[in-house]
């Protein structure tokens, strides 16, 4: 059995070897047939003949089948054939343009279709030249100039898909963006339909911050592919990137409410509600610091303490002043007590000034306490509603996918912050007010760290995410659960 392999291989090693030998002597002669038409064609012109179409007709014809003989000989000879070919039916068709050879060079800049739909030989020849050319290109990671040549199969086959995609999507590796978004826009406009060039070219506008265009690409694109995850996903994105989150929301709960049971497609809604309610945060802070600065009853208390630190000093110096004349022996010492006690009081009203300051300020500041309050309220009630709607979400996609990570990580977050708010509060609190409302409030954050719990939990049995595990951590010794934290690990 292994001679009769040996010798089958070798008869076919032979066989190879001579059609190589037929190929080799194939290639020669061709190239010698095209070396010498194009040097024919370039001799001609240096004739009479150069006026005539005819002439420059024949050496287009020579080099663009010097351009389509894919033999790397010729191509690296005259890179830049194809081009030429093209200059020179430009120049048949200049000097003669309704003549014969005028009339046969048109044929060559164009691609048309005979009556039965096949494409005429000429325009063909041109095309291939230039869509050869720019895959070569490409494959050699000559991305710019795959490109230009792409653009001009293009511009041949004016009615050709594969030339505009391949033009969109090697200008892209260009970073060429004006001529990947032609080439997309072409695509598109010949009817082409594959989702990723939509998404492509939307990218484009995106990064042009052409809102509009974007967002009508990819709505062209989901009306084309209406079940399209992807497109849906990214027309989402593209809202929230133009910082039109309302939309968004829109555009998602159209689909929740006909029907859509998609758990993430309603988790996305529960993360952009979430994200709506962190919006209000920033405002609600400046407004909190705002009531804050302009307090006037609690600044007027403050005027208060610090005029009675002040009055009290005047009550020792009374005091001191009254002990000399009493008792003159003493009066070197008190004398002393006395310039220490002025200098303390000095430094009180010098604070007072300051808050009579403030005050001053605070009534010529023109802050409607009353409209800050009410606006407040207002954004702190919407920041509430958007929570509980994003909890709503969430809890919904819960049910209809119990084991998403995603989801159960978003309803720890939420639980888990919540807490960290609610725990700053009692970082606020001096002794006093401590001893009076501290542990209720410490109750209800421990009340909120421990519904963060179980969704953490569950996450990490579905995924070790680190972050994930460093807040498991976290939190397992606020609830100080040593035997979770020890099973946790590092």
């Amino acid at each position: 059995m292994k001679k009769i392999t040996l010798a089958l291989f070798a008869i076919l090693m032979t066989a190879g070897a001579a059609s190589a030998q037929m190929d080799k002597l194939m290639v020669e002669a061709n190239r010698k047939t095209i070396s010498d038409a194009v040097k024919k064609a370039d001799a001609a012109v240096t004739k009479k003949d150069s006026a005539k179409a005819k002439t420059w007709l024949t050496r287009g014809e020579a080099y663009l089948d010097l351009a389509n003989s894919q033999d790397s000989v010729l191509t690296k000879g005259e890179p830049l054939a194809a081009y030429k070919a093209v200059e020179y039916f430009k120049k048949a068709i200049a000097l003669e343009k309704d003549g014969a050879a005028g009339v046969a060079a048109q044929k060559y800049l164009l691609l048309t279709y005979a009556k039965d739909g096949k494409p005429e030989v000429e325009g063909q020849k041109t095309f291939s030249a230039f869509m050869n050319g720019g895959i070569a290109k490409y494959q050699a990671k000559n991305f710019a100039g795959a490109v230009k040549d792409l653009q001009m199969a293009s511009e041949i086959s004016p009615k050709d898909t594969t030339a505009a995609m391949y033009t969109g999507v090697i200008g892209q590796m260009a970073k060429d963006d004006e001529a990947a978004k032609a080439g997309f826009e072409k695509f598109l406009d010949l009817g082409g339909k594959d989702p990723a060039m939509i998404y492509a070219l939307a990218q484009i506008y995106r990064n042009e911050k052409n809102e509009e265009k974007a967002i009508s690409t990819l709505e062209k694109g989901i009306a084309l592919h209406p079940n399209n995850k992807d497109l849906k996903s990214e027309k989402i994105n593209l809202l929230l990137s133009f910082k039109k989150i309302d939309l968004a929301i829109k555009e998602l709960e159209s689909s929740v409410a006909k029907g859509n049971s998609n758990p993430q497609e309603v988790l996305n809604l529960g993360i952009l509600y979430e994200n709506k309610a962190q919006e209000f945060a920033p405002e609600i802070r400046s407004l909190k610091e705002t009531l804050a600065d302009n307090n006037a009853d609690a600044l007027k208390k403050k005027i208060q303490a610090q005029k009675d630190k002040v009055g009290a000093y005047d009550e020792e110096i009374k005091r001191l002043t009254d002990k000399i004349k009493k008792d003159p022996k003493s009066a070197a010492a008190s004398k002393k007590q006395i310039a220490s006690v002025k200098e303390m009081q000095n430094e009180q009203k010098a604070e007072l000034t300051k808050l009579n300051e403030e005050a001053a300020k605070q009534a010529s500041s023109g802050v409607n306490v009353e409209e800050v309050t009410k606006k407040l309220a207002d954004l702190e009630a919407k920041q509430k509603e958007a929570k509980e709607s994003a909890l709503n979400f969430y809890k919904k996609s819960l049910d209809l996918d119990p084991n998403n990570y995603d989801v159960n990580f978003n309803l720890g977050v939420m639980s888990f912050n919540e807490a960290v708010e609610i725990k700053k509060k009692v970082d606020l609190l001096d002794m006093a007010a401590y001893k009076i409302e501290g542990k209720k409030i410490e109750e209800q954050a421990d009340k909120k760290f421990r519904e963060a719990l179980p969704y953490f939990e569950k996450a990490y049995s579905i995924k070790q995410e680190d972050d994930l595990k460093s807040s498991l951590r976290s939190l397992y010794q606020i609830l100080k659960m040593e035997d979770k934290l020890k099973a946790l690990g590092e």
